[in-house]
């Protein structure tokens, strides 16, 4: 679905999540590098430094196979849709050098093993044990996120290319942006308007 949550404002937030593993399919590591480094390179630069938004960012869950795109304070709609629909052609148009390949899984591996507090070792824990993921079976997903090659990338902008016109988008903003971008996008992709506040 295509939700447009009118509410007073002069900037928009523009989410949109798409499966890009189907529900039982194995996850492997090098997702989570892909990932941080479209959040870290390709959103970075295309949605905040050109499209000028506060912010954005691209979360995936290996337990559901499911990406979510996200901006705030973003001056754009149609624009940052096209970005997000953009990152499998971004990933085969950028193949990695061997030096951005190995900051890239260097990155990965600062997040999994990022310091925690006490509080958060304690939720993390929790969350681990009511998700079932062993020591063994991080030590799986590191090794993997180790592994990955730039055939890794390839594979992953298929996928992207192949569910770009697919999943949920909702985006709040102005009834005036809102219009804007309904304008511009294919009528498969116009958002249902409603006011919220």
């Amino acid at each position: 679905s295509h939700q447009g949550l009118h509410v007073p404002t002069q900037v928009n937030y523009v989410a949109k999540a798409l499966p890009i593993f189907a529900p039982g399919e194995t996850v492997r590591g090098p997702t989570s590098v892909i990932t941080r480094y479209l959040r870290t390179a390709y959103l970075w630069d295309a949605v905040r430094v050109q499209g000028g938004a506060y912010g954005c960012s691209l979360g995936f869950s290996r337990f559901d196979g499911v990406a979510t795109f996200s901006s705030y304070r973003d001056p754009n709609i149609a624009a940052t849709l096209d970005s997000y629909d953009g990152t499998g052609a971004f990933l085969r148009a950028n193949r990695l050098s061997r030096a951005e390949l190995s900051k890239a899984i260097i990155g990965a591996v600062g997040e999994l093993d990022a310091p925690q507090s006490v509080d958060s070792r304690g939720f993390t824990s929790m969350l681990r044990h009511l998700l079932g993921v062993t020591e063994a079976d991080r030590q799986i997903w590191r090794d993997e996120v180790l592994g990955t090659t730039p055939s890794d990338f390839v594979q992953f902008a298929e996928r992207m290319d192949a569910l770009a016109g697919s999943g949920s988008v909702a985006v709040v903003g102005s009834e005036a942006a809102l219009d804007a971008a309904n304008a511009l996008l294919p009528e498969a992709k116009r958002l249902r308007v409603r006011r919220v506040l």
